[in-house]
């Protein structure tokens, strides 16, 4: 009998999963996703063609794409193996034509949609509502909370998970998942055993899924459910999965070193390995609770997980990469911008400009706020945000004298003059946002995308996506004082997108817009 840890399998119908609807949703959400990137939509791949060429017959397009799909027939082409560095790390990205994400994303959203009360609690990523990386970081903040004596941490990242899954596994449990015979198997199976074109040459996958599409983010919970339970089982522990970063929290000893041991069978039984460089087995304690020598466990006062500095008092903190990450995102802006702000006479001539740099930075573009935020709603430890902040104050200064970082510089240009000319706060902002107080412009944004979508939907091709107003302070002078920010209205800004390429046909009319999914980011 199916437990409450372990419900049952679901037997999934092609035949009940999917509607027509679902297919134009998708449709919508393709469409609509590079308006904010404009130059997404001109990415072409084997086929040639761009998401403009796809749309200009859109209409027969997913008529086709129904008619194939109901028959649990649709044949997929090969997409495009492009390989890049991501800070020091190869990846291979599989980019498929634009007809093959709308389908990729259909059977996501409807895997996701029917899998969600079957696949494990433990499993934060590529998840519908109530899951995703912030309530996965404060729940791992709240297992990790001081008292009762030390904890101890089991942690392991997969090697190169995308790339290693193992076919015949992953379609063995795909085929449990489902009736026998079904149209669903048929659809999902050349997704798995995908084909792809490799400088030129066609091939089909032996091992992976494909990185990059929708379609792997639900393989990948799917993958490795079964090892979630089996290590959520385990008693006297708080176990977290997000994609392929593993975390084992646990009051005792002998509680992590089982769950350990789970974690090593699951991933042995699933063909899969750990990254030896990421493997950490700690003794997680304060200099006051004193760590116990434990065997197999190494005394420690913090460790790294998904881009945080975790701590043995409780804090949550910048690890030195993700400080230096944050000072970068103003660095290349500044140099960006370098030739600019020495052509001009007058220290405060320059600090203005580097100020309006940093500005744009925090509040303007999009990517950048997006980091930002994300990090300074987390981290609790506030002195070290002061430290950004006065690292910004030297490096603004530093342009505007050419000295360097040097404290004599404020002599120059006191911190008080610096605020005045709007230089912004993320102490100030930090707690704008914890409180509450702030709609930060990734938000902003997110909102009126949402908005936009559904007058997309709605046939209503005018209008833009909102942007922060510049001109409104985002900050006051005083560090510790609110302000309050407000969206330029709809409209206010123009979009750089040409509309006339885009055709209006293919949006049937929706009452309200969908909400999206985490995974939906690889679409």
């Amino acid at each position: 009998m199916a437990s409450a840890a372990d419900p049952a399998r679901p037997q999934l119908r092609w035949a009940a999963l999917y509607r027509e609807a679902d297919l134009y949703k998708a449709a919508l959400r393709v469409y609509t996703k590079p308006l904010f990137a404009w130059r997404k939509a001109l990415a072409a791949s084997a086929d040639g063609r761009t998401l403009y060429d796809f749309a200009r017959h859109g209409l027969a397009n997913l008529d086709r794409i129904h008619a194939a799909l109901s028959r649990g027939q649709y044949e997929f082409r090969p997409g495009l193996a492009l390989r890049f560095n991501f800070n020091g790390r190869a990846r291979t990205l599989y980019v498929y034509p634009w007809e093959e994400r709308v389908v990729d994303l259909v059977l996501y959203r409807a895997l996701v949609r029917r899998l969600h009360g079957w696949l494990s609690p433990h499993a934060w990523a590529y998840r519908a509502a109530g899951f995703g990386v912030d309530r996965c970081q404060r729940a791992i903040r709240r297992a990790l909370a001081p008292g009762d004596g030390p904890r101890f941490i089991v942690k392991r990242d997969i090697a190169e998970y995308f790339a290693s899954v193992d076919h015949d596994i992953l379609l063995g449990q795909l085929a449990g998942l489902m009736e026998p015979g079904d149209p669903l198997f048929r659809l999902l199976e050349p997704r798995v055993r995908f084909r792809y074109l490799d400088a030129g040459e066609e091939r089909t996958a032996a091992r992976g899924i494909p990185f990059g599409t929708a379609i792997a983010c639900a393989f990948a919970n799917i993958h490795l459910t079964a090892m979630d339970r089996a290590v959520a089982a385990v008693p006297g522990i708080s176990y977290f999965r997000y994609a392929d970063d593993l975390l084992v929290v646990a009051r005792g000893p002998r509680a992590a070193s089982d769950a350990a041991d789970e974690l090593d069978r699951g991933m042995a039984a699933l063909n899969l390995k750990d990254k030896p460089s990421h493997r950490l087995d700690l003794n997680l304690a304060t200099p006051g609770e004193g760590a116990a020598v434990e065997p197999g466990f190494s005394p420690a006062g913090k460790f790294r997980h998904l881009g945080l500095e975790f701590r043995a008092d409780g804090s949550v903190g910048l690890s030195r990469d993700k400080f230096r990450k944050l000072c970068n995102l103003f660095r290349y802006a500044f140099r960006r911008k370098a030739g600019r702000i020495a052509r001009l006479k007058g220290p405060e001539a320059r600090a203005a400009i580097a100020i309006g740099v940093a500005r744009t930075v925090l509040e303007g573009a999009i990517r950048n706020v997006a980091i930002i935020d994300y990090y300074l709603k987390h981290v609790t430890d506030e002195a070290q945000i002061r430290l950004l902040d006065r690292w910004l104050a030297e490096e603004v200064l530093a342009l505007a004298t050419g000295g360097g970082h040097r404290k004599g510089s404020f002599r120059v240009l006191p911190y008080a003059r610096l605020r005045a000319l709007g230089l912004p706060s993320l102490v100030h902002r930090r707690r704008l946002i914890v409180h509450g107080h702030l709609a930060s412009p990734f938000f902003v944004w997110k909102a009126a995308q949402a908005e936009r979508s559904a007058g997309l939907a709605a046939g209503r091709m005018g209008g833009t996506a909102a942007r922060p107003a510049h001109s409104a302070p985002a900050f006051s002078r005083s560090p510790d004082a609110a302000a309050s920010t407000k969206p330029e209205g709809e409209g206010a800004a123009s979009s750089r997108v040409s509309w006339k390429t885009v055709s209006a046909a293919p949006i049937r009319s929706f009452a309200k817009p969908f909400s999206s999914t985490v995974g939906d980011s690889v679409a």
